[in-house]
This record gives structure tokens, C-alpha cells and sequence, in this order.
């Protein structure tokens, strides 16, 4: 670990009379929020704290200020992007215990949630009153409402849906320095002042801890079918994915797996993948009978412009072996390429079949293998550099680059849902101008003018 300062055993000893057990340096509790899911090494974190409460968060980010400690936002360590990896002796404020469903009101359409709260838990305590929550995350069952916030996450859904900013109407958020503010409203409208909560949504915990949220939960509708296609290649089930927005027809789910992410999961799901070159995972959802003549119909117009076969899901758990199929590709690919690059890239629909080409042209190019899965329905498709060891990464960064360059080129964003964080935020500047990352250092130092929270995460690093 970095060398404890004396700024450091100060904020412990005056934490440690609040916080006791929930306050460690202990070598285990440091490793266990060293890291997150990108794939980056793990950081060096000075400690972990676990606060219960605003006022405790409140505390935390009061004394670190005084003292010129930095402190790391962390919620279920499930982000992509190492948004919540400390560079090094930082204290890690780990918000996971914060995990209340505070009140469920479905008469007027909210509901009010601590941090720590799993996406899924929300979900559950909608489901039971008919309602839910439509922000679905692939890891859902373990990411924290706080994280989705902070990231601004998007799933499977978001292609009828949208991502989670649409379903956040209020926050309570602290400064460093300890500031509590309420920010945002309980009624569907609102535009008083600046929309400060929209601005905090996606921020990765660089501008303040979110410590309450209210969120907006939907009536439940009381009919899903989902359906299989199979399709020769992904540039077919692109086309197809076209010709079936073009018929006028949304989906409120649609999942594109190529050769090789088909190749990963194949045999370990009850779901028998039909033959093909590329698969399509489609979901309606509505009133019974809108719902599966709509699937009908957008398998109709798939199988008119290029899809091999169909299946239509006939009960829920044929349903869940679909989804489980598509959840597992992340997992699966890793396994087989522990090394991979997988960039959440973002293009219009329209410039997919080139996104794809110009992807596969690159990595084959550079002797890497390469897969693309993910969310065809609003563009958001997973760009896989497939590297099996730390020499294949290493080459791989420069047709990473490019890709992104081309992503950008063709109207699209180099992160459409895992955020920036220490991944990416060397490559901002491929999709934002100068003076556009210069008014955001300016937010930053307005809400963290010693930049204190989260440091280096989000912007490049100033060469200032």
C-alpha cells in the first residue's frame, strides 16, 4: 500500500469513534474494492469506510476536505470503466450498505431508493404491485442503483425504455466539504432552475455522493414474448433489424450475437441455439395479444429480409434460457480471452453494417480475433478485441483507437453506457473538442474545486 500520511491517520482517528468495524485499513477489506469489472488492474486504496447514512456520509466528505484526503465513490464494483478503482491511498467511501427501498409509491409513479440497492431488488419490490422499474443493467442482479446512476446505465430495455437518466426525478447528493443538497422533484414535471439532477446522472462520483434517489417506476405490462432468430452473418441481422424499425415496429428488446459470441455461450444455456452464422434476441412487451402479434410480425419481416429460422418462446422459463443465452456471452468470452477489449461503442442504427465491417476488418487485420453482441435495437453494440494474453492486448490498442475513430466518424459515441472513468478517459478527446472538455474541468472544479472526489477519473489528465 502507498505510504499512510499524516493527513490519512488523522481522518482515521477522527472517524474512528463514528464508524469503528465500518472504518479499516485491514489488507483483505482494501483488496476487496481495489478493483471492478473493466478488466484494468486493481488500484491501491488507503482503507474502506461503510456509511449508513447521509449525515455519515456527510461527516466523511466534511473531515476528508478539511484534510485534503480524496475519497472514492463505490457502490457494487460491477462498473466497466475502473470508475471506482483508487489510484492510490485514497479512502474508499463504499456505499453497498446504504440499500433501502426508502418508500414505493406507484400512485404517483416513484419510488424513493438508497445507493446501495440492487437494481434487481428494486425490480422485485415493483413487480409485486404491478409496476416496474425499466433500467436492466446485465448485471442487474448484483449493480447498485448508485452505480447505474453514476453511469448512467443503460441494458437491454433502454431500446423502448431509454437508460436511467429518463427515471430519475430527484436526488440527495454531498458535496466534498459535506454540503447536503436536495435536488430535483416527486411530481412528473418539473423545470425550476437548472436540472443540476441530470447533471450529477452519469458524472462517475466526480461532482458528489448520491445518497438518495428518486426514480421513476412504470406500470408493468401485463404481457413479454421473446423470440430467437437465426441469420448467416451479423451484417444480415442488421439489415433485418433495419427493415423491421422501418416497418414501424419497436422492440423492447433486441440483442445481436455474432459468430463467435455464439460460439462462447453455445451448449451452456437449456436453450438450443438455432443454426446460424448470427442470432437475434427479440422481446415485445403490451397487452397479451398486441404483444405476440407484434413478435409475430417482426419475425415475419426478419425471415422476408434475410433470417434463417425462428423460435418463438412459449412459456417463461423458454424466455429466461433466451435472455440467460445472451447474459452469459461477457462471461464466456473472457473466459476463452482472458486479455479482451470490449468497448461499449454507440452508432446510429443505419451505420451499423459499416461499424460492423470496418471492426472486423481492423482487428483481423492486426491477426486478432474479434466479436460483436450486444443491443442492435438502439445502436449500442460491444465491440470485442479478443486478445489471449497481455502481447495481443497490447497490440490491440492501437486498432482500438482507429475503431473508435470510426465510431465517432460515423455519428456515434466511444462509450454509449459503462461512462469513461480511468478507461477511456484518454481517448475523450477522439469525440469532444477542447474548449468542450474545459468547460467540464470548470464544472468539476466548481463542485470539487480541490479535486478531492474521484480524482482522475472521467476527463483526461491535466497537463496543468
Amino acid at each position: 500500500m502507498t505510504g499512510r500520511t499524516p493527513a490519512l491517520d488523522t481522518l482515521f482517528t477522527r472517524l474512528h469513534t463514528r464508524f469503528k468495524e465500518r472504518l479499516t485499513d485491514a489488507p483483505e477489506a482494501r483488496a476487496a474494492v481495489a478493483g471492478d469489472e473493466s478488466g484494468l488492474p486493481p488500484g491501491d486504496p488507503a482503507g474502506v469506510v461503510w456509511p449508513l447514512s447521509t449525515s455519515e456520509v456527510a461527516v466523511i466528505a466534511k473531515e476528508a476536505a478539511l484534510l485534503g484526503v480524496a475519497l472514492v465513490p463505490r457502490g457494487g464494483g460491477t462498473g466497466k470503466a475502473g470508475g471506482c478503482i483508487a489510484q492510490g491511498g485514497e479512502l474508499v467511501v463504499d456505499m453497498s450498505r446504504m440499500r433501502r427501498l426508502v418508500t414505493l409509491r406507484p400512485q404517483d409513479l416513484y419510488a424513493v431508493v438508497e445507493p446501495g440497492l440492487i437494481n434487481a431488488e428494486l425490480g422485485q419490490a415493483a413487480s409485486e404491485v404491478g409496476f416496474m422499474y425499466p433500467p436492466d443493467p446485465a448485471s442487474f442482479e448484483s449493480c447498485t442503483l448508485g452505480g447505474n446512476i453514476a453511469t448512467n446505465a443503460g441494458g437491454a430495455r433502454a431500446v423502448k425504455y431509454g437508460t436511467t437518466h429518463a427515471y430519475v426525478w430527484g436526488l440527495t447528493a454531498v458535496l466534498m466539504g459535506g454540503e447536503v443538497l436536495h435536488m430535483g422533484r416527486r411530481s412528473i414535471k418539473g423545470v425550476a432552475g437548472y436540472d443540476l439532477t441530470a447533471l450529477l446522472v452519469g458524472s462517475e462520483g466526480t461532482l458528489a455522493f448520491i445518497t438518495e434517489a428518486i426514480v421513476h417506476i412504470v406500470p408493468a405490462p401485463p404481457a413479454v414474448e421473446t423470440a430467437w432468430l437465426a441469420f448467416a452473418d451479423a451484417l444480415g441481422a442488421s439489415r433485418a433489424a433495419e427493415r423491421i424499425f422501418a416497418a414501424g415496429l419497436v422492440p423492447r428488446m433486441m440483442e445481436l450475437l455474432d459468430r463467435e459470441a455464439l460460439a462462447a455461450v453455445r451448449g451452456k444455456t437449456p436453450f438450443r441455439i438455432p443454426e446460424g452464422e448470427a442470432g437475434l434476441l427479440l422481446e415485445t412487451d403490451g397487452r397479451d395479444e398486441v404483444a405476440l402479434l407484434e413478435l409475430t410480425r417482426m419475425c415475419e419481416v426478419a425471415l422476408e429480409h434475410g433470417a434463417t429460422a425462428s423460435a418463438i418462446a412459449t412459456n417463461e422459463r423458454d424466455r429466461e434460457a433466451m435472455r440467460r443465452t445472451r447474459r452469459l456471452v461477457s462471461s464466456s468470452l473472457k473466459e476463452l480471452f482472458p486479455f479482451k477489449i470490449s468497448d461499449d461503442t454507440a452508432v446510429p442504427r443505419s451505420r451499423m453494417p459499416e461499424l460492423l465491417t470496418a471492426a472486423r476488418a481492423e482487428a483481423e487485420g492486426a491477426g486478432l480475433a474479434f466479436a460483436a453482441y450486444g443491443h442492435l435495437g438502439d445502436g449500442n453494440v460491444h465491440i470485442n478485441l479478443l486478445c489471449r494474453n497481455a502481447t495481443e492486448r497490447a497490440r490491440a490498442q492501437g486498432v482500438r483507437r482507429r475503431l473508435l475513430t470510426t465510431v465517432v466518424a460515423l455519428g456515434g459515441t466511444i462509450t454509449g453506457e459503462h461512462g469513461i472513468g480511468l478507461a477511456k478517459r484518454d481517448l475523450l478527446d477522439l469525440e469532444q473538442s477542447a474548449e468542450l472538455i474545459a468547460l467540464q474541468r470548470r464544472l468539476k472544479h466548481t463542485f470539487d474545486p480541490r479535486n478531492l472526489l474521484n480524482p482522475g477519473k472521467g476527463l483526461p489528465v491535466s497537463s496543468t
